[in-house]
């Protein structure tokens, strides 16, 4: 375990915060009461739920002025898992990233609207923005999932769910079953797995958002970044709720909270995972 050198805590102000909440009547968007995405909120991690297909339930299209703020050069570029909410707090957002006011706003209304555990959460922001050349991606990675409960977390708690958006290159989502039942949670590279059985299937179970349309995932929902075709500059922005403090070692600090949390350094590649193959 590695203490945090508080170096990322001075990248954002204390002064100009935005400070907000969620108030579920002024939440308009539409609700998929059909979705696994809805059903599944608050359910206790469960590997078995990969076996359902799903998708991202929409909650629709930004509005004219959410969009043109996407695209705005927020400064710092790249920010992840920074805490904008702690349980039976509102929302402390660093003026730094005003742009993205008005979307954490109707997220937070939204979600205030859907949970009934709302206050039990905390609430981290992820921002990633830049220029991606042609045949890139601006987050490469193999298919996989956010807010997974690996061996670390036992029991299993509420599983995550987030709120995701971009402004060009949506993340494309495989809406497949997995068969998962096999691996070992303490021994065996699961994102590899699912990578692997997206091969199998040759990707045939693919969905992607339209840009600057705001979708609601959970941690079943398989996903990987979308390859440019051209240059192209993307904001991507990921608002995610989660019952657990979340320590990895790049995650951003907010200022605006007073916390130390130990860190630790959880690359996967680190973890010392072994990758299943048949046979």
């Amino acid at each position: 375990m590695q203490e945090r050198k508080d170096k990322s805590s001075s990248l954002f102000s204390v002064d100009g915060a935005i400070l907000l909440d969620g108030y579920g009547e002024q939440s308009r968007e539409p609700i998929d009461v059909n979705s696994p995405v809805i059903a599944d909120l608050n359910s206790v991690f469960d590997i078995r739920r990969f076996r359902i297909p799903r998708r991202p339930t929409s909650l629709g299209m930004l509005s004219t002025h959410e969009a043109g703020l996407m695209i705005a050069d927020f400064v710092p570029g790249k920010v992840t898992d920074l805490p904008i909410k702690f349980p039976n707090t509102g929302f402390r957002i660093p003026r730094e990233f005003g742009q993205f006011g008005p979307l954490i706003q109707r997220i937070a209304n939204f979600e205030r609207r859907i949970n009934p555990r709302y206050d039990e959460y905390y609430c981290y922001l992820t921002v990633h923005q830049a220029l991606v050349a042609r045949g890139l991606r601006q987050r490469p990675s193999p298919c996989h999932v956010d807010g997974f409960q690996g061996a670390r977390w036992q029991p299993k708690v509420p599983c995550n769910h987030s709120y995701v958006v971009s402004n060009a290159l949506p993340t494309v989502y495989h809406a497949q079953a997995f068969e998962l039942d096999h691996l070992d949670d303490a021994k065996h590279n699961f994102f590899h797995e699912l990578n692997r059985q997206v091969e199998v299937n040759g990707g045939a179970h693919w969905w992607q958002p339209q840009s600057n349309e705001l979708v609601l995932m959970d941690c079943y929902c398989v996903h990987q970044g979308a390859c440019a075709t051209e240059d192209v500059w993307r904001t991507f922005v990921r608002v995610s709720f989660e019952v657990r403090i979340f320590d990895h070692m790049d995650n951003g600090h907010n200022p605006l909270f007073t916390y130390d949390w130990p860190l630790v350094d959880r690359h996967i590649g680190k973890l010392g995972l072994s990758i299943w193959s048949p046979g």
